[in-house]
């Protein structure tokens, strides 16, 4: 039975948001394991809580703030961009429905869902070779999911020097007789962390997926 290589990028299960200015700019979300958001398919909620009690600049789909401490689910539909792991909404101005502006001291609660390159999954006859990129980084090459000439790689942050023993542990994980079928090999998701054995103790800390370009 051939073996499958799947994995998870590290993903907190929220982040909370202060806004230091009246700003349509969130802070940069944090805790990604070394693998940016790029996507707003990531994102599952926002609720903002109001710092201020008089703010009237928000879409017409939401109720009207009344008091310090309000709280609303905005739209994610309204969200401006999301990029390397900045997210940016619309402001009620440009979106008069589902737009919301930002005041200072408001707080944004950032929950999240899979998205586009969130997990991944590869046979392991696909895996063509293994190099140390850093000291502390291992990354896997694989044949692209395309199945053209070009390849994927998943880079494994790890604890210095640790490059042999990463790949001894990717090694047992395909050869070894423990395992078949579908192998979790690293899952970061919700602010765990969920581990192959054969790389315990590691310090696998960050997981960085490069695929080809045109998924």
């Amino acid at each position: 039975m051939e073996t499958y290589l799947y994995f998870r990028k590290f993903r907190p299960a929220s982040f909370l948001s202060t806004q230091g200015s009246a700003t349509q700019t969130l802070n940069t979300i944090t805790g990604l394991g070394g693998d940016d958001i790029d996507s707003a398919t990531e994102i599952a909620t926002l609720t903002v809580t109001a710092a201020d009690a008089a703010n009237s600049n928000i879409g017409s789909n939401y109720t009207a703030i009344s008091g310090i401490g309000d709280q609303t689910v905005v739209a994610t539909s309204a969200i401006n961009s999301m990029s390397n792991s900045v997210l940016v909404f619309d402001n009620s101005t440009q979106d008069s429905a589902n737009g919301y502006t930002f005041e200072v001291n408001d707080t944004i609660l950032i929950t999240f869902q899979q998205g586009l390159e969130t997990s991944f999954m590869y046979p392991a006859s696909s895996l063509i070779g293994i190099e140390a990129t850093a000291t502390g980084q291992t990354t896997l090459k694989f044949k692209s999911l395309k199945n053209d000439a070009t390849i994927d790689s998943v880079a494994i942050n790890h604890d210095n020097t640790k490059y042999e023993d990463i790949v001894r542990g990717i090694n047992a994980v395909i050869n070894g007789n423990n395992h078949g079928g579908i192998v979790t090999v690293i899952d970061g998701s919700d602010g765990g962390l969920v581990l192959a054995k054969e790389l315990n103790g590691l310090g696998v800390d960050g997981l960085v997926y490069t695929p080809e370009s045109g998924y």
